[in-house]
């Protein structure tokens, strides 16, 4: 179970969530700056708004995408070790079945 947890890290570790970053263009002049995500599709570059979050500081957005990208690393994760998602791990090379413990 050990080397299948070690390969479910290398696939997440490499899974492409983007790259955090913030624009200003919040409506409330008290935090002006919005969440975005930035992440290739097909090649060519998408932005993506985290809906519904503003900050008064670039620092502050760039960090709630941060965090944002990090708490959905954790659920691909999770779900890769859930036993009834076989076809997503078989989608990012992993055994289809899980290893007995």
């Amino acid at each position: 179970m050990a080397e299948f947890g070690e390969q479910v890290d290398r696939v997440v570790a490499q899974a492409d969530f983007g790259t955090p970053g913030a624009v200003k263009r919040g409506r409330n002049p008290k935090r002006p700056y919005v969440p975005i995500i930035t992440w290739n599709f097909e090649g060519a570059p998408r932005t993506t708004q985290l809906k519904r979050l503003a900050y008064a500081t670039r620092a502050e957005a760039v960090g709630g995408t941060q965090r944002q990208i990090e708490a959905e690393r954790r659920g691909l994760a999770k779900r890769l070790l859930d036993k009834g998602q076989r076809v997503l791990r078989e989608q990012y090379g992993l055994p289809r079945d899980l290893p007995a413990s």
